[in-house]
Parts: structure tokens; sequence; C-alpha cells
């Protein structure tokens, strides 16, 4: 029975060592790396700097709607209207609902016109304002599907990509109409994506943990390890010793 035992634990354990190094490969890697870093934050500011222009007058709320009412139709609800300040220029920032989706703009402050979407020259600059260090953006492309740009999943599409071969070969994904920095992916990310790929053994989202390969799996470990702890007790000398010194009492 105990050879039949460590065959079994033998080719089991054979079985799932390749997970089992992913596993603790990746986990060692999530715990050196701090999460700041593979997210990039430590490469652009919060936001980009100011540039100081005239303040016109502002524009009241109204005025805004009725903009908005030409922009999208009737059939739109407004989520959301805040001040905000854009190189150092007061804008409305507009969130509103269409049949379609969430959408977000930017409105003059005088309520004049809805600013256009930023031209690939824009977003390059844009870009470059968001880094802490200066450089100079090696492309930028339209993204309007997943496919151009797999790791931007989970995003409200298009945007703008601005790449950089320095620092860290990072992407900044910039809001078409507002500006806004929505994402970064350094390679410190990428190389965490697909390591997390690898830990969760989801090979096609990377976002899915409750699986059923990765349940078989995880169990499948469960039962190497508890297998290789009984296995140690039942061939330990110790262990040996304390089963026959019972014996002789029972006996």
């Amino acid at each position: 029975m105990r050879i039949l035992f460590r065959k079994l634990h033998r080719w089991l354990g054979l079985l799932m060592a390749v997970q089992i190094v992913a596993w603790m490969g990746s986990g060692l890697y999530f715990s050196l790396i701090p999460i700041t870093e593979i997210r990039g934050e430590h490469l652009t500011r919060s936001m980009p700097p100011p540039v100081k222009q005239q303040i016109p007058e502002l524009a009241h709320p109204d005025r805004v709607r009725v903009l908005l009412d030409r922009e999208f139709g009737p059939d739109w609800e407004l989520l959301g209207l805040e001040l905000v300040s854009v190189d150092g220029a007061p804008r409305w920032q507009v969130e509103v609902q269409t049949d379609e989706k969430v959408l977000l703009r930017l409105v003059a402050a005088d309520g004049a016109r809805i600013q256009p979407r930023l031209t690939a020259e824009q977003a390059k600059i844009r870009a470059a304002q968001w880094l802490k260090t200066a450089a100079v953006p090696d492309s930028v492309d339209w993204i309007e599907d997943l496919s151009q740009s797999p790791e931007i999943r989970g995003r409200d599409l298009p945007v703008w990509k601005v790449t950089f071969s320095q620092p860290d070969r990072v992407n900044l994904y910039i809001h078409p109409w507002t500006g806004d920095l929505l994402a970064r992916r350094t390679q410190q990310w990428r190389i965490f994506d697909f390591l997390w790929m690898l830990h969760i053994m989801d090979f096609d989202t990377r976002d899915n943990f409750n699986h059923p390969l990765l349940q078989v799996a995880a169990a499948l470990g469960l039962v190497v390890a508890l297998g290789g702890v009984i296995l140690w007790a039942i061939t330990t000398r110790l262990f040996r010793r304390s089963r026959k010194q019972t014996d002789l009492v029972t006996g």
C-alpha cells in the first residue's frame, strides 16, 4: 500500500510540477516588485503641469445643457457636470449617458462649443506632460478595438495610445476628449500580466480565477502537498518507532 501511495504521489507531483513552479515563481515576483512600480505610478504626475491662461466668463450650466442637446439629441441623460482646469484654463467636464455608453466631454468655459477630439499631435503633447521626466514619444496610435492593444482590456474605447521607449517602455493611454491619463502599461506591468495569467490559469481574458481548470489544479496541488506530509510521516524513523511502541503496549 505504501509503495502504491509513493508511486501515485510521484506521478501526481510530476503532473503538477510545472504549475506549482508557476505559482511559486509568480508569487515571488508579486511579492518582490511593489504594485505602484508595476502600475508605473512613479513615472507620471498626479496631473499635468498647468499652463496659465486668462480665465474667460463662465457659462451657466443651462447654456451647457442646450449645447449638449444639439450634440447628442433628445435622448441623453446628464450624469455629472464639473468645473475642471485643463492646461490652466477652466472647462466644463460633462458626463452623459446615451443609448450606447457613458461619455465624457469638455465644454468651453463660456459654453460656446464642445472641445473637439484631441488630434494625434495633441495626444502626444498631453502624454508627455503626464510624465515626470522629459521624453519624446516614439509613436501614437488610435485604439478603437481591443485587438489593437489587448493590454488596455477593461477600459472604454476609443483611446489614444502614446508609446515611449523610455522610461520602462511605457505606453500611456489618453482619453481622446478630456486628455486624462486612463492607464499606464510598463514593461514591469507586462511581465506581471503574463505571470498573473499563469498564476490564475486564465489564458484568455486573464481576469477570471473562478474557473474549473484552476479549481482542479488547486485541489491537485493541495493533494500533492498533503501527500508529501503523509509520506514524510509514515517513512520517518520517529513515526515508525512511536507506532512500534504503541503496538507493543496494545499487544
